[in-house]
């Protein structure tokens, strides 16, 4: 068992008689506890803001690896020729825009 839970393991039954408390210090620590049954890890309790952080971290790794792995493949394009492109598909967008707006009948 990871060395850091041996202190933040508590079992079911404890959990239900001490829930208040352990989720407040969950909260408070951002540090999880380890849920066991009869001896046996069954859960994690972690409070929702590091949970989410830790998602968000997950999310950003996974995306990282992705354009890494991009570039490994030689599927890139130059800066430069990226925000040319999106000028150009602004400009189509703000004249489709306006073509529509000049065809539509105004509301009196």
């Amino acid at each position: 068992m990871l060395e850091f839970l041996q202190k933040r393991t508590i079992t079911i039954a404890d959990l239900e008689t001490r829930a208040d408390e352990i989720i407040a210090e969950a909260q408070r620590s951002g540090q999880p506890y380890l849920i066991t049954k009869h001896g046996e890890p069954k859960a994690m309790l972690v409070d929702a803001k590091t949970f989410f952080k830790d998602v968000a971290a997950e999310n950003l790794a996974r995306q990282i690896a992705i354009g890494e792995a991009d570039i490994a493949a030689g599927r890139v394009q130059d800066l430069d020729d990226v925000l040319q492109e999106i000028r150009v598909d602004r400009k189509l967008s703000r004249s489709r825009r306006r073509s529509r707006q000049s065809r539509s009948p105004r509301n009196s």
